[in-house]
């Protein structure tokens, strides 16, 4: 779709429920943000990385399992990296990065396949398929040099991986900060934690940092889970993610066999 036809959405201080009504976001992130505080009490102790996370979240040796098929879904998707959006361009009250350094290509939100993007990566949603309770999965590809400002997300209840993909030779020098302490990515050891915590991102090679997010609803106990559940359902239903998702569809043709090499000049 043509940007210049697509609705004017997801424009910062106001969230969309159809195209014409709309409620303050600020107020709704605080509320989320403190809620979360209580949550955090009834979560897994979060972050955790390699072992730790596997022996937490078993479900994750699904994506351990199929690595050598993501990583190609990701090396077809890399040959047509210029395609792939911002973050920023997807949803635009969203975290910006300068320029493109920032891209994500979603896979699946708030419960919604993107199947347009789906389609170039059959084995990486068929991984993420055997993984029950996913709501939202993106590969995040992250440029040399960028920086990802400290944010908190504002949908409580929520845990995220992320799955290292590509990660820069020298990893300490490309990590992520989540409530004050620093972790470092290594290729195919998940790292779990609360979106909602203070979190941000930091790649001081000249390298490309790539990881495979997913999200889920963390199980929440009496009467939590009514509100948890009732946001899950209004969000998902919403102008800002129906819009979201359009904006998100690339259109990269389908990967109907592994991608091929390049041949020898």
């Amino acid at each position: 779709m043509d940007s210049a036809n697509k609705p004017a959405i997801g424009e910062k201080g106001r969230f969309y429920l159809t195209k014409h009504i709309w409620l303050p976001q600020q107020p709704l992130e605080d509320f989320n943000l403190k809620l979360s505080d209580m949550i955090l009490r009834n979560m897994p102790k979060l972050p955790l990385g390699g072992e730790d996370a596997m022996k937490v979240f078993p479900v994750l040796g699904e994506l351990k399992k199929s690595h050598a098929k993501i990583k190609a879904d990701l090396d077809y998707l890399l040959s047509h990296h210029e395609e792939i959006p911002a973050l920023h361009e997807v949803h635009p009250r969203d975290l910006y990065v300068p320029g493109r350094a920032w891209r994500t290509f979603l896979l699946k939100l708030w419960g919604h396949d993107v199947p347009e993007n789906a389609a170039a990566v059959p084995d990486t949603m068929a991984a993420i398929s055997r993984i029950p309770g996913v709501h939202t999965a993106l590969f995040s590809i992250l440029a040399g040099r960028a920086e990802i400002e400290p944010h908190r997300g504002s949908a409580a209840g929520i845990i995220r991986f992320h799955y290292p993909l590509i990660v820069p030779t020298e990893p300490e020098k490309c990590w992520i900060e989540i409530g004050g302490h620093h972790f470092f990515w290594k290729e195919g050891e998940p790292l779990v934690f609360d979106d909602t915590r203070e979190h941000w991102v930091k790649n001081q090679t000249d390298e490309t940092r790539v990881v495979l997010i997913i999200d889920f609803n963390a199980p929440m106990p009496f009467p939590m889970n009514l509100y948890t559940g009732l946001r899950y359902s209004l969000v998902r239903r919403s102008a800002e993610i129906k819009t979201a998702i359009e904006r998100a569809a690339i259109g990269v043709p389908p990967r109907t066999a592994p991608a091929e090499l390049p041949k020898a000049a």
